[in-house]
């Protein structure tokens, strides 16, 4: 009769919770969370930099802003040379 009714022993579930639960949950949430905090940390980053750059000397911390605005220019000219292949 267990063909029809399934086994007369129940099976050993784990139980729940297990460690390999818990490291997946970590890993799904630091995967999700690493870009934005890689971006926050960044700009965090930078604005040390360019407040550093500015209290060493004014020249240092224009060369920087200019060097900023030149790479999103590039970057820019970039993009506009290289359009997206669209479907």
């Amino acid at each position: 009769m267990g063909f029809y009714y399934g086994p007369s022993q129940p099976q050993d579930d784990p139980p729940p919770g297990s460690w390999r639960e818990t490291l997946l949950i970590i890993w799904v949430v630091f995967k999700a969370l690493a870009l934005p905090l890689g971006l926050l940390f960044g700009a965090i980053l930078g604005f040390v930099l360019i407040l550093w750059a500015f209290l060493t000397s004014p020249w240092l911390g224009l060369a920087l802003l200019g060097l900023a605005v030149a790479a999103v220019v590039a970057r820019g000219i970039w993009e506009a040379r290289h359009p997206p292949d669209l479907p």
